[in-house]
């Protein structure tokens, strides 16, 4: 809502759209927590669990640390390998055979052999290896083996198993390595004193030739020398250690599934219900042409808002009963009328005006309300002030006045010669109001509101009283208001808040204008 060209909107007016949709804003948001907690129970929950293990060198001598088969551990390299498709498929044949053999510790050799001999499938091995995430934190020599699942025992069996399968496989092929050097060694071995026997053998078939003897003794040395090593390394070879590193903690079975929380549901649900309902509400709000806030949205169509009246409902009293419905002296209501009436005074004083026509945009009795109000107000503050019924097809304002019993008046006056002095009642309770009721001919509102009798009835009481109010019918419903305008000072238009559309409120002063009536203001009526 702007004032026609100001963008600028004050946060009262997105308060009171709150205030309008509040309902609507918090069923939306309870569907939007049940949703969200529905969704959120509805997604499967996944597990997560660790196993940290420590990688050592793989082969090493406590008597020689600088022996050339030690390797120095390479992170990367070891990550690689513990996620390799080959150590996921170990891991898999590992869990099948702990499975067939009901074993407490899958790291037992009797498992592993049975491991050795299962047939594997790849498929499954490669879905296996995307739910473990092998890493090195800080790239220290403690690989993380994190698993996810939908079970918990699961999840807790694939971080476990793939870290005792990665240091199979470490075991596994150092010893393989080990078995292969030393299968080169012997065959080296064997070769080497091959050749020394057939030196020996080329001696003692030289016989007495020292020159040779001493040749073949030399070529005797190399061999021996080489045998001495090769003896040295099957001697280190004894004393070596195959230690591909060990668990430092076993993976758990974890007690809860990984995520959100419960609670994250509704809130979330709730916040996502809020900021639709906002935008839902707003964008409603933003295309419902009735009246809210009244001062800016009637400035916009170029009309005064006189200020805000609040209208007595009928209750319970029933259509005859003898209660006004004026605010008494001293109440919020009366207050808020006194400080209508000063605006209102203000506006006519100022231009010479002392007959005012008030009606409403498509409903009668809240202008009807209005007027009686606005004419009790000017009476208590002293001036001479007479309401006139010219709402001929509805017989409500004496009633308004606590006068049921005042049938005749105006219609009576003009349509059949009824004395206008005696048709004009005094409202008791309230010294200086008197009202002109609408009479009995109702069926014939045109006859009278456009007849030169009325004419000069009007300007009888304009001479009589200080401020004339004439009650009409509402402008958009029937032609009447418009007639009777012609013969008035200026115009009040009654207006409620959201009820009336700001285009009916606009065709009102429109139609008004069309035959010179001047527009004193917009009243705004709000029910209390």
């Amino acid at each position: 809502m702007n004032d026609g060209g100001s963008s600028v909107v004050s946060m009262n007016e997105y308060s009171s759209v709150v205030k309008r949709w509040f309902r609507v804003i918090v069923v939306l948001m309870a569907l939007g927590a049940g949703l969200g907690t529905i969704l959120l129970l509805l997604q499967p929950g996944v597990y997560t669990t660790e196993a940290l293990v420590q990688v050592r060198p793989i082969i090493s001598q406590s008597d020689d640390p600088n022996l050339e088969t030690r390797r120095l551990i390479d992170v990367d390299t070891e990550v690689a390998i513990a996620g390799s498709q080959r150590v996921a498929e170990l891991a898999l044949a590992l869990r099948s055979a702990s499975e067939e053999l009901d074993a407490a510790e899958m790291t037992s050799s009797e498992v592993r052999e049975l491991a050795a001999t299962m047939t594997v499938d790849g498929d499954q091995a490669r879905k296996a290896m995307e739910r473990v995430a092998v890493t090195a934190p800080g790239g220290t020599p403690i690989l993380s083996f994190e698993a996810e699942a939908a079970m918990a025992a699961t999840v807790r069996d694939l971080a476990q198993s793939t870290a005792l399968a990665y240091l199979s496989f470490r075991r596994d092929e150092a010893m393989t390595g080990n078995a292969e050097s030393r299968e080169r060694l012997d065959q080296r071995e064997e070769a080497l004193v091959n050749q020394l026997d057939d030196l020996a053998d080329d001696i003692r078939a030289v016989g007495d030739d020292e020159a040779q003897v001493r040749a073949l003794a030399y070529a005797d040395v190399s061999p021996r020398q080489q045998l001495t090593v090769i003896g040295t390394k099957m001697a280190n070879f004894e004393s070596l250690t195959i230690d591909p590193g060990v668990v430092l903690t076993d993976a758990l079975i974890p007690e809860a599934p990984q995520g959100l929380p419960l609670y994250a549901g509704p809130v979330t649900g709730a916040a996502l219900g809020l900021i639709v309902a906002l935008s839902a509400v707003f964008l409603l709000d933003r295309n419902d042409d009735r009246l809210r806030s009244g001062r800016i949205e009637l400035s916009a169509l170029g009309v005064p808002m006189l200020g805000t009246a609040p209208v007595n409902p009928v209750k319970s009293r029933g259509k005859n009963s003898g209660a006004s419905r004026l605010y008494p002296v001293n109440t919020s209501g009366s207050d808020a009328y006194r400080r209508l009436h000063g605006t209102l005074l203000f506006n006519l004083d100022t231009e010479d005006k002392t007959v005012v026509l008030v009606a409403g945009v498509n409903k009668a009795s809240t202008a009807t309300s209005v007027a009686a109000n606005i004419g009790a107000t000017a009476a208590r503050a002293g001036r001479r002030t007479l309401i006139i019924g010219a709402d001929l097809r509805n017989h409500s304002l004496a009633n308004e006045l606590g006068l049921p019993d005042v049938t005749t008046g105006l219609s009576d006056v003009i349509l059949d010669g009824a004395s206008l002095v005696e048709e004009i009642h005094p409202v008791a309770g309230t010294d200086n109001l008197s009202v002109l009721a609408a009479g009995t001919r109702l069926d014939q509102p045109t006859d009278v509101l456009q007849s030169p009798a009325f004419a000069r009835l009007m300007a009888a009481v304009q001479a009589d009283f200080e401020l004339v109010v004439v009650e009409a019918p509402p402008v958009l419903k029937v032609a009447d208001a418009v007639d009777a305008s012609g013969l008035c000072d200026g115009s009040i238009v009654v207006v409620e808040r959201g009820s009336d559309s700001r285009q009916a409120i606009a065709e009102s002063v429109d139609q008004l204008r069309s035959v010179g009536s001047d527009i004193v203001g917009v009243v705004v009526a709000d029910a209390n």
